[in-house]
């Protein structure tokens, strides 16, 4: 399995998160592969609170968002959970600041794992897409 998911397996694992240039990469790396393989897979997924003053506050979600104004594309962004937000979009994951990014590190094996599940409840598992996700999501929870 690539180093980025080596890297995110041991950092969700220390106590304190480094937030590293090397770890912005990975987090970049794993947006890249998400954005491609939640295009294939097309299976919503409202995943772990990521909120930093309130957990509950934000999560990470898999759908269509629109990111850019009128285009809708697949991939997995924080969200906010506000009722009249529906969801919206604020920041991927590479994106977030300092506090943030501890609690979505630590976030990520949660994320994979509830995937998966997603994935598995949309008929979608024995797809590539949908194997890659339980590679990614066994190497994280191992």
């Amino acid at each position: 399995m690539e180093d980025f998911i080596s890297l995110l397996k041991q950092q969700s694992c220390s106590e304190k998160v480094a937030v590293t240039p090397e770890l912005d990469e990975a987090l970049t790396k794993v947006d890249q592969m998400l954005e491609s393989i939640c295009a294939e897979l097309q299976v919503e997924y409202d995943g772990p609170y990521v909120g930093v003053e309130i957990l509950n506050a934000h999560r990470l979600v898999v759908r269509a968002h629109e990111w850019k104004i009128h285009e809708h594309t697949w991939s997995m962004k924080i969200c906010s959970t506000a009722p009249a937000a529906n969801h919206r979009a604020e920041w991927a994951v590479q994106s977030a600041g300092r506090l943030r990014k501890h609690v979505i590190v630590k976030a990520l094996p949660l994320f994979f794992a509830g995937f998966v599940e997603a994935i598995a409840a949309a008929g979608k598992s024995d797809t590539p897409a949908g194997k890659r996700m339980q590679e990614v999501a066994q190497q994280l929870n191992a």
